[in-house]
């Protein structure tokens, strides 16, 4: 029997929902960038099924929509509460391509993200780097 998310923790309005929502965006502006000549539709998921995008599903190429959708799950099955950040978190959820995919989306959006309506996100997820990084001990 398949999975839906709408039985699961990704729901509409949770952390992790507004997680996967900005990482679909950001996935949608490294897509625009990079696969212009790409057939590019809006995205079907579980995710898009559940409304955690809104009114507005990404519009991505065949690609970018299978690494939009293993991260749904991925996230969807994160044991942590609160989700932290992937870049900081002890565990390594995704395959080593996939998470090199999204190595590649964050070094595009992540700077583009400070001047868009995500500014606030970005300054969240520098500090959080910063603490990490200083609150390390030899």
């Amino acid at each position: 029997m398949k999975t839906c998310y709408t039985d699961n923790v990704l729901k509409a309005g949770t952390q992790k929902a507004k997680d996967t929502d900005l990482l679909a965006h950001f996935t949608e502006w490294y897509c625009a960038a990079h696969h212009v000549h790409h057939n590019r539709s809006i995205l079907v998921s579980d995710g898009v099924m559940a409304g955690i995008y809104g009114k507005r599903p990404p519009l991505l190429c065949a690609e970018c929509a299978v690494f939009v959708s293993y991260a749904e799950k991925r996230t969807e099955h994160c044991p942590h509460d609160p989700k932290p950040f992937c870049t900081i978190c002890d565990i390594k959820c995704y395959l080593p391509e996939m998470t090199e995919y999204s190595r590649n989306v964050m070094r595009y959006a992540g700077p583009r993200s400070l001047f868009s309506r995500y500014w606030y996100r970005a300054l969240q997820h520098i500090f959080a780097k910063w603490r990490l990084r200083h609150n390390r001990r030899p």
